[in-house]
């Protein structure tokens, strides 16, 4: 017949729409109206079958039928028409048909049935599958390939399948091994799986080739490339396949079906053709033959499996099957990926939200917030998987990565407060909503914003940059462009072109998990609010004072050692004991201050030091010890053993060294190791009350967390903070303020003893207290027990006045720790219950 002859890859394709009466339209066909055309309903199917539709009542007549039944069953489809089922197949065989259900609402549902029906003279196997549309039986018979009885290799596809998934790492490993295996069963040139974005955009995200073949993997297409329509089909038929993309369309007779006079619904159909639109597109790709799996969760449709074969290729009806099988799974399974990895990641962050929220939080001075901020540039924009990122604090605007300069960033700062809703705001097509954002949207076409205080002075601002900038096209998208007389047709690279008009000024999106995390660096905005605004007054002279104290006591250890010191400050020695200039053999009457300190190390010993120094600075807690060789003014090469210790000196991070001579058997190396003990033990306590510090504290911290985590009890947490400080400082004086913070100390540290607590002081007139094991009832009585002890010391508010004592305010958690949880959200949590109790009246006992 002459639909069966071969078709012209040259010839122009039928590229106008259908109306419902199967009528064509004036309207021309193409990228931008593609998703209009009735898909569902072309009228025509794929050559490699037959379809014939069959009314349900008891003559089952065969009122439609593909013009090739000639072809494949020796009878043409108008001598078929109006005849019955059972004419063609037998009574039994249509008894059987019968049997099986036709409700099918997906490809998962359809029935199949081998028929043996009998043309020119001799009975052939069919492959026959069956379901309903709008009242009719359409029945699909393709030839039975001699494949179809042997499945030998089933059994070892699924079980290598099943394997390959369970020892993948993540989703997109769990991807590419499904490509792999999916082209290995169907043998395609090439096996691709593609996602969908939020806006249906798709991208290769793994793929199976054959070598020689241009990669795919990376590319990006326009939600056009699959239309709305397209999409809801993949939704119900969850395998298609193109036997021959050049293949010549068979018409179905007659057009309209006699239930509802409009053309055949072919949304469930195994031979569908396919859109002239689509087939155009693999065309110019050079592709010969495709097969499509959906994939599927919550009945969402999220990606494809994509297989491409450079010439004409046939799977048969059992391979099919078990493709759809393993289609279903790999859908449920790479969906359970995401969820994990999403988990994975988001833990990932909060790690990271962690260490920058600790870096606000941990520092009382601004000058150590900017310092750790540049250390901790990368990890900020991990953050938010961001290609630069500002931070405003404390009047100074920094730059981290790639971003707009100063001014237009303190310019989109004003707009961006504006817009924050609960101190926040995000958008990824920043320019489509900010007129100057133009000038900049290669470098900030997405924007996350957090305000760091209620005002709003200070922020956090991450930058993404136009989403078209950072993708890579994987293989040159010029090629397999066809030039017609009507200018380019559709192709690869055309398709490309659309997607970056789709994305333009556009961002990759603000993943949910990035969004997460923004109420736990809320914690900062808290911590401005409910603590630095309150330590700004109330500790401030608190905390100098502690920092005196502190540096009183490294000066005495200083001058009274035997031991030589000296106290280094950006690598500058600022101070040295008489020990040191003796050892460094520096003239009388002469100084070793403002020198580099390396200048007296050897030069073997330096990058070891280096070292050292950068540990100290990235850990202030850090305690380090070693040995090696210095070089004093004479030349003399020193054989020496050194201690470092990040202090604070003059308000600024500084390093105290300790050096003694290799020898440890004598008098001086017996000195040594008593000062470097004695310095060990400032470093983690309290100056003024001799209780650890807010380091001993963290450390010990770490530790009660990860026993606790192990043994799953519970965790007590205290914050215990002086009532209305700064008002008593005022009227008692510093000193007077010392001796309270002295006597609530001692109570702490009496109470914290009989009930197995470890207490610290934490800042100014804060404590903070940890016990392991504690029932909710023992929590509550050492609050109570802590509160009433200070209250019963009677410390005078007013000299001149009877009444007012001292008291404390109480904030406690108690909590059995979980993996996810972090020791600063426990900080954080306790803090705000301290809040809370301030809040209610103070003198007052609160949990979370």
């Amino acid at each position: 017949m002459s639909d069966s002859k071969a078709h012209n890859e040259n010839d122009p394709l039928n590229r106008t729409l259908l109306n419902e009466a199967g009528l064509e339209l004036n309207e021309s066909l193409d990228l931008t109206n593609c998703d209009k055309e009735p898909i569902h309903i072309p009228g025509l199917i794929q050559p490699h079958g037959v379809l014939l539709a069959v009314t349900q009542g008891k003559d089952n007549l065969i009122v439609q039928a593909s013009r090739n039944t000639d072809v494949l069953l020796g009878i043409p489809a108008e001598t078929l028409l109006g005849t019955s089922m059972a004419e063609l197949v037998g009574d039994s065989q249509l008894q059987a048909l019968l049997e099986r259900s036709v409700n099918a609402k997906e490809t998962a549902d359809l029935q199949y049935i081998v028929l043996k029906i009998e043309v020119e003279g001799e009975l052939t196997d069919f492959f026959s599958i069956i379901h309903e549309s709008e009242g009719l039986m359409i029945v699909e018979l393709e030839p039975a390939s001699e494949e179809e009885g042997a499945g030998a290799n089933d059994f070892e596809w699924i079980r290598t399948f099943f394997g390959r998934m369970k020892q993948t790492a993540g989703r997109i490993e769990a991807s590419q091994a499904a490509a792999e295996q999916v082209k290995e069963m169907l043998g395609y040139d090439r096996v691709m799986i593609y996602e969908f974005d939020d806006e249906w955009n798709g991208k290769v995200v793994a793929e199976a080739k054959e070598e020689g073949l241009e990669p795919f993997l990376g590319h990006h297409y326009p939600a056009s490339d699959i239309p709305k329509q397209a999409r809801e089909l993949y939704l119900r038929n969850w395998l298609r396949t193109i036997v021959d993309v050049h293949y010549t369309p068979v018409p179905i007779i007659p057009v309209l079906q006699p239930l509802t006079g409009k053309p055949l619904n072919l949304s469930l159909s195994i031979l569908r053709s396919v859109s002239p639109l689509h087939i155009e597109y693999l065309q110019n790709m050079g592709v010969g033959a495709t097969t499509t799996i959906s994939l599927i969760n919550n009945n969402k449709l999220w990606g494809l499996i994509t297989c491409h074969h450079h010439s004409p290729k046939y799977v048969p009806h059992r391979i099919r099957n078990l493709c759809n099988f393993l289609g279903s799974f790999f859908s449920s399974e790479l969906y359970q990926r995401q969820q994990l990895d999403t988990y994975q990641t988001e833990l990932q962050l909060r790690t990271k939200a962690t260490r920058i929220v600790d870096v606000f939080t941990g520092n009382s001075s601004s000058f150590r917030v900017i310092e750790q901020l540049g250390e901790e540039e990368q990890t900020l924009l991990a953050l938010m998987d961001a290609s630069g990122a500002a931070v405003c604090y404390q009047d100074k605007l920094m730059l981290y990565g790639v971003t707009p300069s100063q001014d237009q960033v303190r310019e989109l700062a004003g707009w961006l407060a504006g817009k924050a809703r609960d101190y926040t705001y995000c958008t990824s097509r920043l320019s489509l909503e900010y007129e100057s954002a133009k000038a900049y949207k290669d470098k900030a076409s997405g924007v996350l914003y957090l305000a760091l205080t209620p005002g709003q002075q200070n922020y956090m601002i991450w930058f993404r940059p136009e989403v078209v900038e950072i993708v890579d096209w994987a293989g040159d998208p010029a090629k397999a462009v066809i030039q017609e007389n009507d200018g380019m047709r559709l192709s690869p690279r055309k398709s490309f072109e659309k997607w970056r008009q789709v994305v333009q000024s556009t961002s990759l999106p603000w993943k949910e998990q990035h969004l997460n995390i923004l109420p736990q660096l809320k914690s900062i905005l808290r911590g401005q609010t409910e603590n630095q605004l309150r330590q700004a007054e109330e500790q401030a002279l608190q905390n100098a004072r502690s920092l005196r104290h502190n540096e009183q006591r490294y000066l005495q250890l200083m001058e009274l050692s035997p031991v030589a010191f000296f106290m280094i400050t950006d690598d500058l020695i600022v101070y040295s004991n008489n020990r040191a200039l003796d050892l460094m053999a520096i003239e009388k009457g002469k100084s070793l201050t403002g020198q580099p300190f390396l200048k007296y190390v050897h030069e073997s010993y330096r990058p070891a030091l280096r070292q050292y120094f950068s540990e100290l600075t990235l850990n202030k807690s850090q305690f380090v010890t070693g040995s090696g060789q210095f070089q004093n003014a004479d030349g003399l090469t020193l054989d020496m053993n050194l201690t470092l210790a990040s202090v604070i000196h003059g308000g600024k991070p500084s390093v105290m060294a300790v050096l003694s001579k290799g020898a440890n058997a004598d008098a001086k190396g017996e000195a040594y190791t008593s000062v470097t003990t004695q310095l060990q033990s400032y470093l983690t306590t309290d100056s003024l009350t001799d209780l650890p510090n807010r380091l001993a504290f963290e450390n010990e911290l770490t530790s009660t967390w990860k026993n606790c985590l192990r043994a799953q009890e519970p965790l007590l947490l205290l914050s215990i903070d002086i009532d209305d400080f700064h008002s008593y400082n005022a009227v008692h004086g510093l000193k007077g303020g010392d001796l309270c913070i002295q006597s609530v100390a001692d109570v702490l540290n009496l109470i914290s003893k009989q009930h197995g607590a470890f207490v610290a002081r934490f800042s100014g007139a804060a404590f903070i207290l940890t016990l392991s094991g504690a029932t909710a009832g023992e929590a509550e009585q050492l609050a109570e027990a802590v509160r009433k002890g200070v209250y019963d010391l009677q410390i005078p508010r007013d000299r001149y006045e009877e009444e007012g004592v001292v008291t404390v305010s109480i904030g406690g958690l108690l909590k059995v720790p979980l993996t996810t949880d972090r020791t600063s959200e426990f900080i954080a949590g306790s803090e705000k219950a301290l809040y809370e109790a301030k809040s209610s009246g103070k003198n007052q006992v609160v949990f979370h």
